[in-house]
């Protein structure tokens, strides 16, 4: 196996230390990501045209690195359907966006949360199309999954709702319930959709 490139092992530090700056609540700068980094000034520019740039890259790192914890955390999700997991992928999108800096910057570039909320959508497509091959719900079939396509371009202007409320003080777990209230996104009969919606909240308090 070959190893990272020098170059993208310095473009993972300098993404990294954004990551790292956002979770120590410090100002993302040129600056302070050179510091971080342990770059120099100039080495950020070799890889990144501006800050919008990095900011792109280290918000869809920490999205990809949530939508990979739900694949990977098979002792945590035992048990639990493929819907369950669609559902959870829309509780750490929040949770990811509860951020300050993060969701100031979402709320700055609206354009961009789609761009970051597709990369959930191949995985997420996969686990709808397992839980109607595998019956998980008698009233889910392939209606609700092209319902799911078609509504999932329009979940972010939910989001940037989500992003107002997060500044507000509200909690991921208020706003969660909230948004699940007007969005059935697998088009689920009402029951059902509660039922997740609930299953989701109980697990994000105890594992999230």
């Amino acid at each position: 196996m070959h190893s990272m490139k020098k170059s993208d092992r310095t473009k993972k530090r300098i993404i990294d230390a954004v990551i790292s700056l956002i979770d120590q609540d410090k100002k993302v700068s040129v600056h302070n990501i050179a510091r971080e980094s342990k770059t120099g000034y100039g080495t950020f520019y070799e890889h990144f045209r501006n800050l919008d740039d990095v900011h792109t890259e280290a918000i869809a790192k920490i999205i990809a690195g949530g939508i990979a914890w739900v694949e990977d955390e098979f002792e945590k999700l035992a048990g639990k359907s493929n819907i369950f997991r669609i559902y959870l992928a829309w509780f750490l999108v929040i949770n990811a966006f509860k951020n300050y800096h993060i969701a100031i910057w979402l709320r700055d570039h609206p354009t961009k949360i789609n761009d970051l909320l597709a990369l959930g959508q191949p995985v997420t497509k996969v686990w709808a199309e397992e839980a109607i091959k595998i019956k998980e719900e008698p009233m889910f079939t392939n209606k609700n999954l092209k319902h799911f396509e078609i509504a999932r371009p329009y979940f972010s202007w939910t989001i940037q709702n989500a992003l107002t409320e997060l500044q507000k003080g509200k909690t991921v777990v208020e706003i969660y319930r909230d948004l699940m209230k007007v969005i059935n996104g697998l088009d689920l009969p009402l029951k059902i959709h509660k039922k997740y919606v609930q299953e989701v909240i109980n697990f994000g308090k105890k594992n999230i």
